[in-house]
C-alpha cells in the first residue's frame, strides 16, 4: 500500500480535465497515459476515505458513477 501511495504522489498530471472529459464522452475507458514518456503502462487509481483503490478493478457501476461525476452528474438516471 505504502508503495501505491509513493507512485501516485510522484504522478502529477495525467491527463487535463478537458481531455480527460472528451475521452469519457468518446466512451473511451479510463485509461491513463504517462505526461512524461506517453506509456499506457499506468493505472487510474481513485482515493475515497482515505483508501487508494485501481479503477480498473471497479465494477461496471462504479465506472459509471465515476463517468457522471467527471460530468458533474451526482444523482442517479431516471429509469
Amino acid at each position: 500500500m505504502e508503495q501505491a501511495k509513493n507512485k501516485v504522489a510522484e504522478i502529477t498530471e495525467i491527463e487535463s480535465a478537458i481531455e480527460h472529459k472528451e475521452n469519457l464522452e468518446a466512451g473511451e475507458s479510463c485509461s491513463p497515459f504517462c505526461p512524461h514518456c506517453n506509456s499506457d503502462n499506468v493505472c487510474g487509481m481513485s482515493r475515497v476515505v482515505g483508501y487508494f483503490s485501481i479503477i480498473e478493478n471497479w465494477n461496471k457501476s462504479k465506472k459509471s458513477e465515476l463517468k457522471r461525476r467527471q460530468d458533474g452528474n451526482y444523482w442517479a438516471e431516471d429509469l
